[in-house]
Parts: C-alpha cells; sequence; structure tokens
C-alpha cells in the first residue's frame, strides 16, 4: 500500500473523489471544494508526485478565463490499485 496516507489528508481525499467524476482545472476545483486555488496547487502538486495524478497545461476555452493558461488535473490509474490493495487489506475486519 504504497503512499496511501496521502491520500487520507482530508483536502487531498477531497480532491481525488471529485476527480474521480472527471478531469478538472485547478481554479474549478477550488470553486467547487471552496480552498484557495494555492492550496488546491499545492495538494495537486503532492499527488503528481507520487503519481497519483497527472496534468497539463492547456490553453482555456471557457467564457471567463478564455486564452488563458490552465492546469488540467486527471487521476492515474495508481489511485484505483492503492485503492483495491487497501480493500484487499481490510477485508478481513469487514
Amino acid at each position: 500500500m504504497t503512499h496511501i496516507h496521502l491520500l487520507l489528508h482530508p483536502t487531498r481525499f477531497r480532491i481525488v473523489k471529485l476527480l474521480n467524476k472527471k478531469p478538472m482545472h485547478v481554479g474549478e476545483i477550488s470553486r467547487v471544494l471552496d480552498v484557495e486555488r494555492h492550496l488546491i496547487g499545492m495538494h495537486s502538486d503532492i499527488l503528481e508526485l507520487y503519481g497519483f495524478v497527472e496534468s497539463e497545461r492547456v490553453i482555456s476555452e471557457e467564457e471567463q478565463t478564455k486564452g488563458r493558461v490552465t492546469r488540467i488535473v486527471r487521476l492515474t490509474d495508481k489511485v484505483a490499485k492503492v485503492c483495491s490493495e487497501l480493500q484487499k487489506e481490510l477485508q478481513p475486519f469487514i
């Protein structure tokens, strides 16, 4: 269960839960979770460092931010793998 503790931080857990629905840009995550943008960026950086998310910078097509560079964050397969490992470990207790 490599790095499972990183997913247990409340803000990172909420980010992962949200990204499980669809990839999102940092500003959108910030608005939905009502957490300051720089904190979302910091937690996204940590998740990316350990392989739970990946991100790319793109030119925004959204009305309010059209033409600006924005960072899109998406989950990697590592999240499902680590959660599956945790579920196997917890199975005897369920």
